[in-house]
């Protein structure tokens, strides 16, 4: 029997878990000469989805030689998963289903052996269009994952659905009960999420003015995305009158992403701080890069040039209905 690996991108998502485990149920289903083995990175969110077969990880991969390998939700190099290993397929026995377009270096699959949808909502949603063109049936767990993948990536139906993706979820055998559950389920914080999310509460500065909130995406040494839905998330994130300047820190494997912004009323600098962090922005909102570099690094770097803008500027927030919201007095 010839085996074939499914892969998906390094931090995977809901739509990667519930693609990857849809495109392995098809397969198992309609390829009895095939046997799968899903390669993906562990998550907590795997709690979330109906299946949840065995996944094993790149290190109980390696010696196992795969005939055939299937990516699933990514379209770049670097983001993948277990990318040395599919290096080791021949070109033309690599297939990949994608809603994403390529912006970084894309994956070197024959472009006959590629589904990519840019406009979709999800990889989901190209699967379960898919699945309805040829008229196989979904069952009722298949159907919820592909509609949990849907709703996830468009932040509960919030932003980047279509028509065909309205559609999609129409063609799926789910009542509105079912719906509803399965979108309690994505936005419920799951126990390790939770924990995650108090000890980066826990490690924000005290820098006056200056929260900090960070995300790292899992890596090999068990750093782990919090995820929470996109509302909260935009929460969370905001600059406010107590803290009138955030800084959203994003960081995968070693380099890092940050994102500025700040509340109008606030003269601090943010776009002289993006572009000492290589980057650059507008008033309100800004971003930087930092490569090669630590958490701690990225973190003390962010403070110190917060603290250098801060002592330019008077930032005397102005009050509001008679009440003071706040202040950052110069250092």
């Amino acid at each position: 029997m010839k085996k074939i690996g499914i892969f998906t991108h390094k931090g995977c998502d809901l739509d990667a878990l519930c693609s990857t485990e849809s495109m392995a149920k098809i397969i198992e289903e309609n390829y009895s000469n095939l046997e799968v083995i899903s390669i993906i990175q562990d998550s907590f969110l795997r709690e979330k989805i109906k299946g949840n077969r065995h996944f094993i990880t790149v290190e109980e991969a390696r010696d196992i030689k795969l005939d055939y390998i299937l990516v699933c939700d990514v379209n770049e190099y670097d983001r993948v998963y277990g990318i040395e290993i599919i290096e080791k397929v021949p070109k033309e026995n690599r297939y990949q289903i994608d809603h994403h377009d390529g912006n970084r270096v894309e994956l070197e699959i024959p472009q006959g052996n590629k589904i990519i949808q840019p406009k979709a909502a999800a990889t989901c949603q190209i699967i379960t269009e898919k699945l309805t063109e040829k008229q196989i049936p979904i069952s009722k767990d298949m159907a919820y994952n592909l509609y949990l993948g849907m709703a996830s990536d468009t932040s509960g139906f919030n932003y980047g659905v279509t028509e065909k993706t309205i559609e999609m979820v129409e063609k799926l055998p789910l009542t509105e009960v079912e719906k509803e559950e399965a979108l309690r389920k994505m936005i419920e914080l799951t126990d390790q999420q939770k924990e995650l999310l108090g000890k980066i509460e826990e490690e924000e500065r005290k820098t006056e003015g200056l929260k900090i909130y960070k995300l790292l995406e899992p890596i090999e040494n068990g750093d782990i995305t919090p995820l929470v839905n996109a509302n909260q998330f935009q929460e969370r994130i905001a600059a406010t009158e107590e803290n009138p300047v955030s800084c959203f820190i994003i960081g995968i494997g070693n380099n890092y992403f940050i994102k500025l912004r700040k509340i109008p009323e606030c003269d601090i600098d943010i776009v002289s701080m993006a572009i000492k962090c290589n980057g650059g922005g507008h008033e309100t909102r800004s971003a930087g890069r930092f490569y090669n570099d630590t958490y701690e690094n990225v973190l003390a770097t962010i403070i110190s040039e917060y603290e250098q803008e801060r002592g330019k500027a008077s930032c005397s927030i102005p009050q509001q209905k008679g009440k003071h919201i706040g202040k950052i007095k110069p250092q």
